[in-house]
């Protein structure tokens, strides 16, 4: 017991000790923060089963050299993640539910930012946007934004601001095909919105002239051989033909330009050379025309 309390006093552990006292004169050290130190390197597992230390770790899934009983070995994050057999369920419930909630939460925010766009209230979207990503709050969201962007094209319709119209339907026409897979064909809502929008920009053309220039991409060969076509206006407003059908794009980037016409050269019409003007030398030295006798004074 006294040896016990006599080491314990010459390794400063016995504090209640009188003859203890803390040294004044040293600096305590600098608190500097330290590198959070990387995690270490697995080396070896245990067996979830029966705790056996399997070395090295699995890189696959296998049976337990022991109690030849599954471990389950699944990846994520570029951490291997070591599972029981009965496990594997929840675990792969609970990595799916993470995939939906991510990709929820990305159209959500999707439509929301479509939403500021066209005016919907800042307190209205911060509403569904505190909530958590699920499937109703991305209907939600998508629909804040329809109802606002119909009452936009309705307003800038009104008051004949064509470029307005033009670019809120091809932005919503892009939008919902996103929304359905991006995939050719498109719906035919979508390809009404598309048209609706290309006939805006040729009715915001038509103030400035009745023809219109086809600026075609190059996706596919509709798309190129109507490229720098021009066309009357009205007659393509009757028939659409944006966007190509058939094009691989689905809506096809082809758009409309003001048509610039070259003027043809006039031709140069040949005249007379103009005549010198008379001087008195030249009247000298022609001779007067004879007067008519008849015209003779008697």
């Amino acid at each position: 017991m006294v040896q016990i309390a006599l080491l314990r006093r010459l390794l400063g552990l016995d504090r209640s000790a009188g003859s203890f006292e803390a040294p004044l004169d040293v600096t305590p050290p600098a608190m500097t923060a330290e590198p959070p130190e990387s995690p270490a390197a697995v080396v070896a597992v245990a067996c979830l089963n029966c705790g056996i230390v399997l070395d090295p770790p699995p890189r696959s899934t296998r049976l337990c050299p022991r109690c030849r009983r599954r471990i389950v070995v699944r990846h994520s994050g570029g951490r291997a993640i070591y599972l029981a057999e009965a496990s594997v369920e929840v675990f792969e419930a609970e990595r799916h539910r993470g995939t939906l909630e991510h990709t929820w939460s990305r159209q959500r925010n999707g439509w929301l930012q479509l939403g500021r766009l066209v005016g919907v209230p800042a307190d209205r979207r911060k509403r569904v946007a505190d909530g958590p990503p699920t499937a109703a709050a991305v209907r939600s969201a998508r629909t804040l934004y329809l109802v606002a962007v119909e009452r936009a094209v309705r307003a800038a319709r009104h008051d004949k601001r064509w470029e307005d119209v033009s670019r809120l339907r091809r932005r919503q026409a892009a939008a919902l095909f996103e929304e359905a897979g991006g995939s050719a064909p498109p719906a035919d809502d979508v390809v009404a919105l598309h048209r609706e929008g290309m006939a805006a920009t040729l009715r915001q053309l038509a103030t400035v002239s009745p023809e219109a220039e086809l600026v075609g991409a190059s996706c596919c060969g509709a798309c190129r051989a109507d490229n720098e076509r021009i066309i009357r206006i009205a007659d393509e407003l009757r028939t659409p033909r944006l966007p190509h059908v058939g094009c691989p794009r689905g809506l096809c980037a082809c758009d409309w330009w003001p048509a610039v016409r070259t003027p043809r050269p006039k031709g140069r019409r040949r005249r007379a050379p103009a005549a010198a003007p008379a001087t008195v030398s030249d009247a000298a030295a022609t001779p007067a025309e004879e007067t008519p006798a008849e015209f003779h004074e008697p």
